[in-house]
């Protein structure tokens, strides 16, 4: 199956080799993509579910396939030469972690610096089950004033699916409950990891 066509005004990255690298090891890991990337400059991609370290390769193929370029969050810890140079090159942003740096504030600022940004979260914020997702991307969504398109690993049907994108509210919890309730009956790659019970 052939990757979608991305529209004029997504972030792009890559070329023609860089894509056929990319959907090669889809037909390797057995791996399809559904769905349409969201046609506009700025946006958050929310991924899940997240119980497995594959999960970071899904989006990454997935991404070199289709050709846009999207971005994602790491400690600036590692920012140093030649390690953060390299984070950077694959779309890592460094953030400061200190008790003194608001996360969220760091992420708006750097999308209101920046003409194009797909920043890729996972809720969970952790591989391990959780009782509550977290919430900063929708901090950062309405901060930025910014889109969030759903994208699923379904590891039974070995989709990576672009699903609805998703306009925040003044409701939290009435975005949340949409946003998760979509995410139900996707297998993740350790089911028991998420189960839904804490949607």
């Amino acid at each position: 199956m052939k990757p979608p066509a991305l529209g004029p005004l997504t972030p792009r990255q890559g070329n023609a080799l860089t894509k056929a690298i990319g959907r090669a090891l889809l037909v390797v890991y057995r791996w399809r993509i559904k769905g349409e990337v969201h046609n506009a400059p700025k946006f958050v991609i929310v991924i899940a579910p997240h119980t497995s370290q594959w999960d970071f390769l899904a989006p990454n193929v997935t991404m070199l396939a289709v050709g846009f370029r999207s971005s994602w969050l790491f400690a600036d810890a590692y920012d140093w030469w030649p390690l953060g140079s390299f984070m950077r090159w694959l779309g890592g942003i460094p953030i400061e972690r200190s008790t003194s740096h608001d996360l969220v504030t760091q992420v708006v600022q750097t999308f209101n610096e920046n003409d194009e940004l797909i920043l890729g979260l996972f809720p969970e914020g952790s591989r391990k089950k959780v009782q509550k997702w977290k919430t900063g991307f929708w901090y950062i969504a309405v901060q930025a004033s910014v889109p969030i398109q759903l994208v699923s690993l379904d590891y039974e049907r070995r989709v990576a699916e672009f699903g609805p994108v998703i306009n925040p509210s003044d409701s939290m919890e009435a975005d949340m409950e949409r946003i998760q309730n979509h995410f139900r009956g996707v297998m993740a790659k350790y089911p028991d990891q998420f189960d839904g019970e804490y949607f």
